[in-house]
């Protein structure tokens, strides 16, 4: 529905409830006043009569009585008139018959009034020489009849006492009243009509020729608007609402063409800046554009030459003429200032050549400072406020994206030349570890490593240092990463070193070699590292015929024996006593221990890698999950013995990259009957024999 119609319904609605309620009211008041003025006339009318039937009465002269009845006919509202005496008998009555007067006799009064004496003993009252006292209330018999009663008295002589004669009854009729106010309805309801009716009219009028038209013209010319057609509504003289909407949206249309020129101007400066391939075109691309837009006098950008992604600037250099600034100047002083305080303000600086000079941060997404844009302006044309200031940040944001852009493609460059650099460490690293385990009759064995970035901390070897003998090192560096990759580099060159000392015989393979080697690599490392990077480390010398195991710790973690009793795993660790870690001082010495272990047990070099290893809940690995890890699966050949506890503890970390590198190593003694398998498998000619 239209905007007419519903204002005129709501008008009418209005209009209409209102006269209505004026109405109903008006109607009441005078219903009640016409009631009231009826019952006033009716007891006058028969007070005045009371003297005239008292004598009636006294003297029992009907035609008395009936010449003094008949005069209160004539209004035409009498209906009735009875005169009782004071035993409840009727004396006499009228009443009217249509248009006729006719008299109410004993057989037609129990049709127009049923008396009694209870009637006539409530309704005695007091005589008085005033004829209106003799009157009660009018009682209201039915909606248009009511009743008057009289009491009747009479005085013979001026001393005598009053005598109570009877009673007379008037019953009148107010339908005139009903008549006349439906007469007064049906004017009312003319007045409302008519007025409603006008009030439609003329307000339909005014509507159509103020408000209707002039808002179905600013109507359409927002669908020309949104249809891409700019145009202007033509305005009256007066300052109403209407004209002064009519006033604002020829105002929106002009800024809706600048704001689209300018948007057209911004989207054309943003993508040629991105395009640029270095920051010194990028620079002049956005000086130019942000110098057209704003009519600024020059535009130059500054760039942080500490710290291209740092929250406070420490040194600037122009792009435009590479120019640095000095610590004195007022620019840097006001970068210098945090990023919360010189966010979204501007200064003034006059310099020299009497210019206005505006400083703006230049802010990435994030809101960290990249720079700043210097703007200049001639003193005569300075004009920077709000708008100029959402062009400038606006281009800004091109500006710091193409910045940030050319640095990515740099740091990505970088960051290609540091991946083959770390691809390198890997490949170099893999040829530290010790890959040349010796194959021997007395064991079977197997390893697994896994770095936690590119260059790992963890490392072992082992090492044929006599018939018989091997001597196993098994070593953590603090933290992973290419220091720590350095640090075992070191380790594997001294260790290497070490072998050829054995093979030249200048180091003697005795029970105290597991403690030689360690202070050997200790002094290597110390030099190394420079008490920055320390390397726990486990040395062990393997006697297989004399069943014993010689180990010294440089505060590693103890290696676990795990041996076979009735067939029930049994886990056993060897501690060794602790040195202080390779690397921490110089001249450090360590112990060594000996531990027997008969064949067919196997022992376990690890790293705490396994065992800190955290979950999604960040809820360690421990020793108790590892140690049953190993009983469960310590009957299983050395490959699939470690890959089942690998399983085990990655099952536990729920896919969660663990911090630190992981390495683990078993050897299995073999017995007497597994010696000679081995040896017929590697011999075809003795196993085909």
């Amino acid at each position: 529905m239209k905007l007419a119609p519903k204002i005129i319904i709501l008008l009418l609605a209005v209009t209409f409830g209102v006269m209505t309620i004026y109405s109903i009211i008006q109607i009441k008041n005078m219903e009640q006043e016409l009631i009231k003025d009826a019952k006033e006339n009716h007891s006058l009318m028969l007070s005045n009569s009371l003297g005239f039937l008292s004598k009636s009465l006294w003297e029992l002269d009907k035609d008395i009585s009936i010449r003094g009845m008949k005069p209160l006919f004539e209004t035409g509202t009498v209906k009735n008139i009875l005169i009782f005496d004071y035993t409840g008998s009727l004396f006499n009555g009228l009443y009217r018959n249509n248009n006729d007067i006719e008299v109410i006799d004993a057989q037609n009064i129990q049709k127009i009034y049923n008396m009694d004496i209870s009637k006539i003993n409530s309704k005695k009252m007091p005589f008085t020489i005033i004829p209106s006292k003799l009157l009660f209330k009018p009682e209201k018999l039915t909606d248009t009849t009511y009743e008057i009663t009289g009491s009747l008295w009479w005085k013979e002589t001026e001393f005598s006492e009053p005598r109570f004669l009877g009673l007379a009854i008037m019953h009148f009729s107010t339908e005139f009243i009903a008549l006349r106010l439906n007469e007064q309805k049906i004017g009312f309801v003319y007045l409302t009509v008519g007025l409603c009716v006008s009030i439609i009219l003329l307000t339909y009028a005014y509507l159509e020729i103020e408000i209707i038209t002039p808002i179905r013209k600013l109507m359409i010319a927002s669908l020309n608007v949104a249809s891409g057609v700019f145009t202007k509504i033509k305005t009256t003289k007066g300052k109403d609402e209407i004209n002064k909407l009519t006033e604002n949206f020829n105002y929106m249309i002009v800024k809706i063409e600048n704001s689209l020129s300018l948007i057209r101007g911004l989207s054309e400066a943003s993508q040629e800046i991105v395009k640029c391939k270095d920051l010194q075109e990028i620079s002049e691309v956005y000086s130019n554009y942000c110098q057209k837009l704003i009519l600024a006098k020059k535009v130059s950008v500054w760039l942080d030459t500490s710290n291209a992604l740092s929250n406070a600037a420490r040194g600037m250099r122009r792009l435009s003429d590479d120019k640095e600034l000095e610590q004195n100047d007022p620019i840097l002083k006001l970068i210098l200032t945090s990023v919360e305080e010189f966010h979204d303000k501007f200064d003034n600086i006059k310099n020299e050549e009497k210019n206005n000079k505006i400083v703006i941060p230049l802010l990435n997404s994030k809101g960290v400072m990249l720079g700043l844009i210097e703007i200049e302006f001639s003193l005569s044309e300075f004009k920077y406020g709000e708008e100029e200031n959402r062009i400038v940040k606006g281009l800004g944001v091109s500006l710091s994206t193409a910045i940030e852009n050319y640095w990515h493609v740099l740091k990505e460059k970088e960051r290609a030349n540091i991946e083959r650099d770390f691809e390198l460490a890997s490949a170099v690293q893999d040829s530290i570890l010790s890959n040349e385990i010796p194959d021997s009759l007395h064991f079977d064995f197997s390893t697994f490593y896994k770095t936690a970035s590119q260059c790992g901390g963890d490392w072992y070897g082992v090492y044929e240092v006599a018939p018989d003998k091997i001597l196993v090192l098994f070593g953590d560096v603090t933290g992973h990463g290419t220091p720590a990759a350095l640090i075992t580099a070191v380790t594997r060159g001294a260790a290497d070193i070490i072998k050829q000392f054995i093979l030249s015989g200048s180091m003697k393979v005795d029970e105290k070699l597991p403690g030689h080697v360690l202070e050997f690599i200790n002094e290597c490392i110390t030099e190394t590292g420079r008490k920055t990077y320390y390397m726990t480390m486990v040395s062990a010398l393997i006697d297989f015929s004399a069943q014993q195991i010689i180990a010294a710790s440089a505060g590693h973690t103890p290696p676990a024996l795990i041996t076979l009793n009735s067939g029930q795993p049994e886990v056993k660790y060897i501690y060794p006593k602790l040195g202080s870690r390779l690397g921490y001082e110089k001249g450090a010495k360590y112990e060594t221990q000996a531990f027997p272990f008969l064949p067919g047990e196997q022992i376990i070099f690890y790293t705490d890698g396994i065992i800190e290893g955290e979950n999604s809940s960040a809820k360690e690995y421990g020793m108790k999950k590892f140690k049953q890890s190993m009983k469960n699966h310590c009957a299983n050949k050395p490959d699939l013995f470690i890959k089942s506890i690998i399983h085990d503890a990655y099952l536990f970390f729920e896919g969660i990259p663990q911090k630190d590198d992981i390495a683990l190593m078993i050897i299995r003694f073999l017995t007497e009957q597994e010696k000679e398998l081995k040896k017929e498998a590697q011999n075809p000619k003795m196993r085909a024999a």
